[in-house]
């Protein structure tokens, strides 16, 4: 982690170009840091889908997430001594462990395709 100081104006300024391009102002920071590390002739902009796309697989995988959750409730169930649909419990847990594998997936590749 690293920890740094801004301005107010400063801090204003990095939000607004963060938002116009529709990324988290900690995205752009380390686009923007990476960029000069590796003295890199590339724009920020050339990241704008990468990053837009790696904000929606964090959203989707927090969704996903949720699912879980609704799996958890029918552990619930079967340990309460009920019994949820024959098959449920079965499929959801092979949906999700499906999908989490498919945009761990694609969130690694877009990661490695950052500049």
């Amino acid at each position: 982690m690293i920890a740094v100081r801004f301005t107010a104006e400063e801090k204003a300024e990095i939000i607004a170009a963060a938002a116009r391009r529709r990324v988290y102002p900690a995205g752009f920071l380390a686009t923007a840091g990476l960029t000069a590390a590796r003295g890199s002739a590339a724009p920020l902009d050339t990241n704008d889908q990468l990053d837009a796309a790696i904000d929606e697989l964090a959203a989707l995988r927090a969704q996903v997430s949720r699912v879980g959750n609704n799996i958890n409730q029918i552990a619930y169930v079967y340990n309460a001594g009920g019994q949820p649909r024959s098959g449920h419990l079965d499929h959801a847990l092979r949906t999700l462990v499906r999908t989490l594998a498919q945009v761990d997936a694609v969130a690694h590749t877009l990661v490695r395709k950052r500049v």
